[in-house]
């Protein structure tokens, strides 16, 4: 798995925030020590007459289907999850693509990057950030994100 990997995940929810839940298609933006960190998204439409927040990126059917998905979809860079690269949360993890859907190209990549980064530096409040209870770490200071 890399950085880049649009990947099927467990993605924990709101309810059971430690815990693997529904299977999705999330961003991978970091890996590393065995561990990742993954963005939400989602099929849900946004309202059309309602702007995007911060840290979210409208992916629209075209963009969609070069990355080997059937409709567009919301990235929601302002909600993580740092999981650990275990069949727990990743069940295709043992699959020689490891569940991987498809590769961002680096143009998006970057652009990915930089909208996770604007949200952690510059609206830190509005981060979400859920984790297994093995690899969370609290943050310095508890204003720093909000947990699941």
């Amino acid at each position: 798995m890399q950085p880049g990997a649009f990947v099927r995940v467990l993605l924990p929810t709101r309810g059971k925030p430690r815990e693997p839940g529904l299977l999705h298609v999330g961003y991978v933006l970091v890996v590393a020590r065995g561990e990742c960190v993954v963005a939400y998204s989602t099929s849900q439409p946004w309202p059309s007459d309602t702007p995007l927040p911060s840290g979210v990126r409208l992916v629209d059917a075209q963009d969609a289907a070069r990355l080997n998905q059937s409709r567009a979809f919301l990235l929601r860079l302002d909600v993580l999850a740092r999981l650990p690269m275990t069949r727990d949360w990743f069940p295709d993890i043992d699959h020689p693509n490891q569940g991987v859907i498809a590769i961002a190209q680096p143009s998006l990549q970057t652009e990915l990057t930089r909208l996770a980064v604007n949200v952690a530096r510059r609206r830190r409040e509005l981060l979400q950030i859920c984790a297994d209870r093995r690899v969370l770490n609290p943050p310095a200071s508890p204003h720093h994100y909000t947990h699941c």
